[in-house]
């Protein structure tokens, strides 16, 4: 292994809507690291799924999708419709998929100067090393009411207590499922955000990274 490291990887999880992804572009952005929403890339795979018609159920035809998905070209705008959210969530499931995307993950992680990546199962499965992990969580009500008033400064149409009870199945089927469940690795920095706004956070964060990248130097 060369020594100091020529890529430094920032892992951070967390439930949905918790502030995660907010945190990492903004920490990509500080640090000049690349930066990967693991969650699109699973959105990706029931993309093609359904642009293609295929069902949602047939774990080798997922895999075949998810072996071909491009990590470069993941558009945020078209990946976060509802429809694809919600598909997306049935392929996850799937242990080849996983697999197939777990490695290409991992070998994002390891793009020079640096990767931030964000997930469910990022410190504990994808980068297990990375010498920085984060798990950023907040209140089920403090996630609902930041989804809702997202949607509604977007145009769009939100009920509050439907996105609490989503976000609360979401939280559950995360959680519950035997294959890489979402749970804060051993080592990883707790940032609860419920109280706190995203450059309270960053902040957090950006003196963890920064202790890390010293000592990776050394």
């Amino acid at each position: 292994m060369p020594t100091p490291q020529t890529h430094f990887t920032v892992a951070i999880d967390g439930p949905a809507a918790s502030g995660k992804g907010t945190l990492a572009r903004r920490i990509a952005e500080a640090y000049g690291f690349h930066h990967l929403d693991t969650g699109l890339t699973y959105r990706a795979v029931a993309k093609a799924l359904i642009d293609q018609n295929m069902p949602l159920d047939d774990e080798f035809l997922a895999e075949k999708a998810a072996r071909s998905v491009d990590l470069t070209k993941l558009d945020r705008a078209v990946l976060s419709a509802h429809a694809v959210g919600e598909a997306a969530s049935k392929v996850a499931v799937m242990p080849a998929v996983r697999r197939a995307l777990v490695a290409m993950q991992h070998s994002f992680a390891e793009r020079p100067p640096g990767a931030v990546l964000d997930g469910r199962d990022i410190g504990t499965v994808v980068c297990p090393d990375a010498p920085v992990k984060l798990y950023i969580t907040a209140s089920p009500e403090a996630r609902a009411r930041r989804r809702y008033d997202e949607i509604k400064s977007n145009g769009g149409g939100a009920n509050y207590e439907e996105i609490l009870e989503d976000l609360t199945r979401r939280d559950a089927r995360d959680m519950g499922r035997t294959d890489s469940p979402l749970k804060p690795a051993a080592d990883a920095h707790l940032l609860d955000t419920t109280e706190m706004d995203i450059e309270t956070a960053f902040l957090s964060a950006k003196t963890l990274i920064d202790q890390a990248l010293a000592k990776n130097t050394h």
